[in-house]
């Protein structure tokens, strides 16, 4: 386990943009990282050249990642398991990892989303799938391109446990990125999952063309249905306006590389979810905001809220709105003056 040079033995799970990414941060921290894969053309790459094959293209990942396919020889051993897994895939994936794991670790979550059909968060899927108690999630502005270039960043580790929340704090802190660290895990765990709700809302109505105006309109409105409905499920709003809200709303309705907006934007431009999801399949990349739209709806009916915007984009993509009456929805949602007084 943790050696006296106080580094630590960390197994990355999952390949994808946001693992490799992270396997590279936490490698460039000074730890022993295991990037572990199913796919060997990945494994062979990383090894070979630290470069991922699909991802990330004329950038290397950190030279001490190691790469590897075999689960039973990395997980024991490990003093911390990152879970890069997309939310549809972490029950399966975890249930798999079981038999190998320990009470000892310290999980780490780092997806933003929730459980199809279930609409549970991702610790809590750990919590029913693992035997460890030290589980944790990971929150913030974190696009993975940045991470790889070394760009500086502030990121947030929450987590009930004591072990967890140092574990996280070690493995991710280095002159570039900082690491905050909280008890409170459900606020920023829902914070980070529904606020991919608001990034789609925003790239709707900009592939609608209403316009610069209207799209900050709805940014706002978006992002206070947000805090009332985490108000109305008594969680603490507060974390709304740190970083695993304001600031990773901010980016999400803001750069290139984020794809819940990027999916929005074309859903508003006229493409359809099924073309939507077909590129998002073929690229390898997760819109886990399009999981949270269910969530969030479900939630708000849940504890009797009522949330115009959100009901707005629901219907825009999964109820098949029309541009027209897509249109009319937001309109309607966002200059509504049921709540004009401050």
């Amino acid at each position: 386990m943790e050696s006296e040079k106080n580094c630590l033995n960390v197994v990355v799970v999952g390949s994808g943009t946001m693992g490799t990414a992270l396997s590279h941060v936490i490698s460039s921290a000074g730890h022993a990282c295991t990037l572990l894969t199913k796919d060997d053309l990945v494994a062979g790459t990383v090894n070979a050249s630290h470069r991922h094959p699909a991802f990330f293209k004329g950038l290397t990942i950190h030279a001490n990642v190691k790469a590897s396919t075999a689960f039973e020889a990395c997980i024991p051993d490990a003093d911390m398991l990152i879970m890069a897994v997309p939310s549809d895939d972490m029950r399966h994936v975890a249930r798999q990892m079981e038999p190998l794991a320990n009470a000892h670790q310290s999980v780490l979550s780092v997806t933003k989303g929730f459980e199809p059909e279930t609409h549970k968060l991702m610790s809590q899927v750990l919590q029913e799938e693992l035997r460890t108690e030290h589980i944790g999630v990971l929150s913030g502005p974190n696009i993975t391109l940045d991470l790889v270039k070394n760009l500086p960043t502030k990121l947030m580790v929450s987590s009930a446990s004591q072990q967890m929340r140092d574990h996280g704090k070690r493995t991710f802190s280095s002159h570039t990125v900082k690491i905050l660290v909280s008890e409170d895990i459900r606020s920023f765990e829902y914070v980070s999952a529904l606020k991919n709700i608001v990034a789609i809302e925003v790239g709707i109505v900009t592939g609608l063309g209403l316009g610069d105006n209207f799209r900050a309109l709805v940014l706002a409105e978006g992002m206070a249905e947000i805090r009332k409905l985490m108000k109305k499920m008594g969680l603490r709003a507060k974390a709304f306006h740190g970083l695993a809200g304001l600031s990773d709303i901010f980016l999400t309705c803001s750069s290139h590389f984020a794809k819940n907006y990027e999916i929005g934007l074309q859903l508003g431009r006229g493409a359809t979810l099924a073309e939507q999801l077909e590129a998002l399949e073929s690229s390898g990349e997760v819109a886990e905001g399009l999981e949270s739209l269910k969530a969030g709806r479900s939630l708000a009916r849940q504890v009797a809220y009522t949330a115009p915007l959100l009901e707005a984009a629901y219907a825009f993509v999964y109820q098949k709105a029309d541009m027209k009456s897509g249109t009319d929805n937001f309109l309607s949602a966002a200059l509504g003056d049921a709540d004009d007084t401050y």
